[in-house]
C-alpha cells in the first residue's frame, strides 16, 4: 500500500516537472538557412585576460556559422561580468583575428536576459540565429523568445559537469522568475 502510494507521488512528481519544463523551455525552433543578425552570448574570460575554453568555443561556432552563410552580421554580448574583461571585446577581438566578421559589440549585459534586452536596442525586431553552448541554449532560447519574434539556435556540444550544474541551477532560478511574474 506504502509503494503504491510512493510511485503514484513520484509519478505525478515527474508528470508536473516535465509539464513544467516543456512549457518554460519549448522545443528549439528549426533554423532558417540565413539570418540578418547573429547573436553570440557572453562568456567570461579568466582573471589573466586569457581565453576560457567556453569563450574560444562560442568564437569559433560563431566564426564557422558566419563562413557557412548563416548570418551577415554578429551581435557579441556581454559586460565585465566576472572580472574588468568586457566579455564581447574580447570575443570580439579573438573573432576579427580569425575572421573578417562584421561584429558590433554591447558592452553593459551581465547576464542572458539583459543580452537580449541591449542586443534588441541595437537591432530591433530583426529575426536572429542565437550561438551558445548545449548546455545554455535551450534556456538562452526560452528567454530571446520575449524578444525576437523569430529566431533559430546553433550550438556546440558541451558537456562539462561545471556547466550542466551551473544551468540546472540557472534553469531553476528562471522558471521561479517566471512563476513571480504571473503572481
Amino acid at each position: 500500500m506504502i509503494a503504491s502510494l510512493i510511485l503514484i507521488v513520484l509519478i505525478l512528481l515527474i508528470l508536473i516537472t516535465t509539464f513544467l519544463y516543456r512549457h518554460y523551455f519549448p522545443p528549439i525552433p528549426k533554423k532558417d538557412e540565413h539570418y540578418p543578425y547573429a547573436i553570440l552570448l557572453g562568456c567570461p574570460s579568466h582573471d589573466d585576460g586569457s581565453y576560457a575554453s567556453s569563450q574560444i568555443k562560442r568564437c569559433d561556432l560563431a566564426i564557422e556559422a558566419y563562413k557557412k552563410g548563416f548570418y551577415d552580421t554578429l551581435i557579441l554580448t556581454g559586460g565585465a561580468v566576472k572580472n574588468q574583461y568586457i566579455e564581447s571585446e574580447q570575443m570580439a577581438k579573438y573573432i576579427l583575428n580569425k575572421e573578417s566578421v562584421p561584429v558590433c559589440c554591447e558592452k553593459e549585459s551581465q547576464n542572458t536576459w539583459e543580452n537580449f534586452l541591449n542586443a534588441k536596442k541595437i537591432i530591433g525586431d530583426e529575426p536572429v540565429l542565437i550561438l551558445s553552448s548545449g548546455t545554455h541554449i535551450r534556456r538562452a532560447c526560452a528567454i530571446g523568445r520575449h524578444f525576437f519574434k523569430k529566431y533559430g539556435a546553433l550550438w556546440y556540444v558541451d558537456h562539462k559537469p561545471k556547466h550542466i550544474i551551473r544551468e540546472i541551477i540557472s534553469r531553476c532560478i528562471y522558471i521561479s522568475i517566471e512563476l513571480k511574474k504571473k503572481q
